[in-house]
């Protein structure tokens, strides 16, 4: 297997394509719950820009189903792939989400759930001042990250192998506004409530989960 992070990650998700899209069908997350809190705060017919993608269910088709312009990112072909059948109407991005360039100001909201925390922590606050800078004015971003110190996990995920790197749940925070964001919403929480099965891939695992937006020019 490679040492490379980002190749251990693209060639798992594209491994456990069609797995993981029926295990996120069945997965329950607060996912929707955040990108209804960041539409809540867009103008009609936003610009949304999506990192992690993944097949395009549930968060791109419920982005584009209530009138938003998605670009989506993936660094999985064939995640990717399955996401153009169901969301032919976003624009898809394949690739490493550190390597996307984009004006100043380009979007009224980024979601990111379930990617950032696949990047190597060295490269999360770059990616969040990143996000900051694509933001307009009193945008918000909605993501997710892991809760553990660790700074390289090397795992498996539904049988393939996969890679994870997370700060601690306060340095998370801190890392988020230090690059200019003010946090709204945080909240740690267990994978599924609590009531995951002891055989699914997050059982036990807690994530937490925030919404930020960039501040307004005064």
């Amino acid at each position: 297997m490679s040492d490379n992070p980002m190749q251990i990650v693209s060639q798992g998700y594209d491994h456990i394509a069609e797995s993981y899209l029926h295990w996120v069908e069945s997965q329950r997350s607060p996912r929707e719950h955040y990108t209804e809190k960041l539409l809540s705060h867009c103008p009609p017919s936003p610009r949304i820009l999506e990192l992690g993608c993944g097949a395009g269910v549930p968060i791109t088709r419920m982005l584009l189903d209530r009138g938003a312009q998605v670009v989506a990112n993936d660094i999985s072909a064939k995640q990717l792939d399955l996401a153009r059948a169901r969301c032919p109407e976003a624009a898809l991005i394949p690739g490493d989400m550190t390597a996307l360039s984009f004006e100043p100001e380009s979007f009224d909201g980024v979601v990111a759930f379930f990617s950032i925390f696949h990047l190597p922590r060295a490269e999360q606050k770059g990616m969040f001042s990143k996000i900051h800078s694509w933001l307009k004015p009193g945008g918000m971003v909605v993501f997710n990250l892991a809760t553990a110190d660790e700074e390289e996990v090397y795992g498996e995920f539904l049988g393939h192998g996969m890679f994870w790197s997370s700060f601690g749940a306060e340095e998370s925070k801190a890392m988020v506004t230090d690059v200019g964001l003010k946090v709204v919403e945080f909240e740690e929480l267990e994978a599924g409530d609590g009531q995951v099965d002891e055989n699914d891939p997050d059982y036990g695992v807690s994530f937490i989960w925030v919404a930020a937006r960039k501040g307004l020019v005064l």
